[in-house]
């Protein structure tokens, strides 16, 4: 039988690019008692930018806080901005939905095959309608009051947040806008997934805006959510093509297809620590 050795930890890194910096990390991980099973890395020239990703195992030997002090020495030699992700803690994640269920059954179904390394505690809705598919898949379900007003019913929302001690919120066609108070409290922590091919047709019914403008090609972005609606910075994106002939309800519905498959592979290079933010946009990383 083989055995199939799996990462235990995940060692992201960002700073100004210079001579030394993979020798520097890769001697650390050694020392420490870890094995490099896969290393990612990436110079941005047009900013002088270095970013790394090291998936590596340990032996038991390996003492969590003697490696991070360890690794300070070099991050403070290198001006690194650094973070180690136990592997075996998975992060839990709030679903937040209205009424459309395509986006929800695909990150459950994904998630019930073992593709989504993460946790599921709670489905948070502005409508009653998805409360059966939480039921199915055993998810405790709340339904928020948005007549409340933004304030109030965000303050439901997050109390809902802490009370399951969720990591990371996916809007999974959340057709609330969130407030910008909201979006710095969770900044780049969540993921929203937009029915059109950002930046174009921001905002309300972009297949309703393409099809008017005759476009040849539709798809559907993720991005984080920040205070500004739909301009956040994008981690994954798809586009299919259409013909002059297709009705608005032809492109809302083959357009399902392509928000599934974004969303689900934005929240998958999310959990994989193959995201990268720097300013205003975002580095995926293999």
């Amino acid at each position: 039988m083989i055995r199939m050795i799996r990462p235990d930890f995940t060692l992201t890194v960002t700073c100004p690019d210079q001579k030394g910096i993979i020798a520097a990390v890769t001697q650390t991980i050694a020392v420490g008692g870890g094995n490099i099973l896969n290393l990612s890395q990436h110079t941005a020239v047009d900013i002088n930018t270095f970013l790394l990703k090291a998936d590596f195992s340990v032996d038991e030997h390996f003492q969590r806080p003697d490696f991070e002090a360890a690794f300070q020495e070099v991050a403070t030699r290198f001006q690194m901005e650094w973070q180690l992700h136990d592997k075996v803690t998975k992060p839990r994640v709030a679903i937040l939905v209205s009424k459309t269920s395509h986006c929800l059954y695909e990150l459950l179904l994904k998630h019930q095959d073992g593709e989504l390394p993460c946790e599921f505690p709670v489905i948070v809705a502005n409508h009653p309608d998805l409360a059966a598919v939480a039921t199915q898949f055993h998810i405790p379900f709340f339904q928020v009051d948005v007549a409340k007003g933004k304030s109030d019913y965000e303050a439901d929302v997050q109390k809902i947040l802490e009370d399951y001690r969720i990591d990371t919120v996916v809007l999974a066609r959340y057709m609330q806008i969130l407030s910008p108070e909201f979006t710095r409290r969770w900044a780049f922590r969540v993921i929203n997934i937009h029915h059109g091919f950002l930046p174009a047709f921001m905002g309300a019914k972009p297949y309703h805006q393409a099809w008017h403008r005759g476009v040849k090609i539709i798809g559907a972005t993720a991005h984080f959510a920040n205070e500004n609606l739909d301009q956040g910075p994008i981690i994954c994106q798809d586009t299919i093509q259409v013909a002059d002939t297709c009705s608005i309800a032809e492109f809302v519905q083959m357009g399902k297809d392509v928000e599934r498959k974004v969303l689900f592979e934005a929240l998958k290079r999310f959990l994989n620590r193959q995201v990268f933010v720097y300013g205003g946009r975002t580095f995926i990383l293999p």
